[in-house]
């Protein structure tokens, strides 16, 4: 079977999987080292980074870290057939992917994924703060600090994270993979009070983000996922959502469909 169509027939798997809404479909725990017909080096993958790269929020987690069986590192290890080493962490900071996921990284690997940033930017806290009620000017003033730090430290932090990447699998393709734009316009939960002109700024630090992690993927020779193009037309409160609202239990992730039809598609396409 072609590569084309172990993707396709992946995907539609998954979508399978997430139309008929099956519980049981991640209640086996898939093993942390996913092995296909293939268990050389040459086709070892290891993924590192966040919650948004270990699935968590749009399947059932499997562990402790977040992860799901429909994160896009185990769709597109089984797509490529690829013996895949999941240590991304719901969490994890540039500094825990370089001390706590990094040291596991074998020196043979010939292919990663590192998705991180995101909680270094205190984003979380953000989302936090500019839910509550009119309060525009100390929402604009917390993303303004985390702009401030991507505008100074943040790149070189970045690079450095990267580098170290290539330093321990010298011999993989390396791909870095950005984040998506959370926010429609519009406030669709009673639960927060997201303004459009807050919306809009928050927006903006993500694509300030996406910049600045291509920047340093650009640094050290890495590939550059950038999951925008994807995602339009389907951020929070759009008509066909592919990011987890306020009500989700993982609240601002991509969802099923995110993983899928978002992320894969993406990530597919610096990868392969």
């Amino acid at each position: 079977m072609s590569m084309f169509r172990r993707f396709c027939a992946v995907t539609l798997t998954a979508l399978a999987l997430i139309l008929v809404a099956a519980p049981g479909a991640s209640a086996h725990p898939a093993p942390q080292h996913r092995g296909g017909h293939h268990k050389s080096p040459h086709r070892s993958y290891v993924a590192l980074g966040d919650s948004f790269a270990a699935g968590t929020g749009a399947a059932p987690a499997t562990d402790a870290c977040g992860r799901s069986n429909l994160a896009y590192p185990r769709l597109l290890a089984q797509a490529a057939r690829l013996q895949l080493t999941t240590l991304a962490c719901a969490g994890a900071t540039m500094p825990d992917v370089a001390t706590k996921q990094l040291p596991s990284v074998s020196s043979s690997a010939r292919y990663v994924s590192v998705q991180a940033g995101g909680n270094d930017i205190g984003f979380t806290q953000v989302f936090g703060l500019c839910a509550q009620k009119d309060n525009d000017d100390e929402c604009a003033a917390a993303v303004a600090q985390s702009t401030a730090y991507m505008n100074s430290t943040f790149t070189g932090q970045a690079s450095a994270l990267f580098a170290a990447v290539r330093q321990s699998a010298p011999q993989a393709r390396v791909v870095v993979v950005g984040y998506p734009r959370l926010f429609s316009g519009k406030n669709c939960s009673p639960l927060v009070d997201y303004s459009a002109k807050e919306q809009r700024i928050m927006n903006g630090a993500i694509d300030l983000l996406n910049t600045r992690l291509s920047q340093a993927a650009a640094s050290v020779g890495a590939r550059f996922a950038n999951p925008t193009k994807s995602f339009k037309n389907h951020a929070w409160c759009a008509r066909l959502p592919w990011i987890t609202g306020p009500e989700s239990p993982v609240a601002f992730h991509p969802n099923a469909l995110g993983q899928v039809l978002g992320y894969l598609p993406t990530v597919a396409s610096k990868f392969l």
